[in-house]
């Protein structure tokens, strides 16, 4: 008899019940880590930064992501300050139609005696205005409860022929207009 007990109590146990569920509190809990390290670890940069046809970048192996901030394009034919054309390079007849580049400016578009860029101060102005009045509307302060201070941040995007009197009276306008903070911006090179 106790052969046969023995052999009963096994089937017993192995019998599964017919109301079996399964356990989905384990399996939501893994679902939500998962979720929250995914969206954790994806960064979406808002950088609208495009190239424009010919232009040439110079190439970099860096691998910084420029924080947002205003742009500036300059190409052969003229410069471009968050995509509205501010100023026209004067062609020569030399460079008129070939890879050249001329990057001379009309005597009526510079002042300080050629230092500063007028159209390009007047727009890094307008937009330095601009951000000071959202940022005296916002909610966001500093420990003193005062509107959080201008940045100052300048993209550059500028074709590599650019010669460096361009760039430094580039730099100088915005400087003079209360941008402080200069990124170059470049192309990445694949490696």
């Amino acid at each position: 008899m106790p052969f046969y007990r023995s052999i009963s109590s096994r089937r017993s146990r192995r019998r599964i019940k017919d109301g079996f569920d399964l356990q989905l509190t384990s399996m939501m809990d893994i679902l939500v880590i998962i979720v929250v390290f995914l969206l954790k670890s994806y960064a979406v940069s808002t950088n609208a930064f495009t190239t424009v046809p010919g232009i040439k970048l110079p190439l970099s192996v860096s691998p910084d992501v420029p924080p947002d901030s205003l742009q500036v394009i300059i190409t052969p034919e003229g410069m471009t300050f968050e995509n509205q054309r501010i100023l026209d390079f004067v062609q020569t007849a030399s460079t008129a139609g070939t890879d050249e580049a001329n990057y001379s400016f009309k005597p009526v578009d510079l002042g300080e005696g050629g230092r500063r860029i007028i159209p390009l101060f007047d727009a890094l102005t307008k937009a330095r205005e601009k951000a000071e009045i959202l940022r005296s509307k916002s909610k966001a302060r500093d420990a003193e409860g005062k509107p959080l201070p201008f940045e100052g941040i300048l993209a550059i995007q500028a074709d590599k022929r650019v010669n460096y009197d361009t760039i430094r009276r580039i730099m100088y306008t915005a400087a003079t207009a209360g941008y402080r903070v200069f990124r170059f911006l470049a192309m990445k090179r694949e490696t």
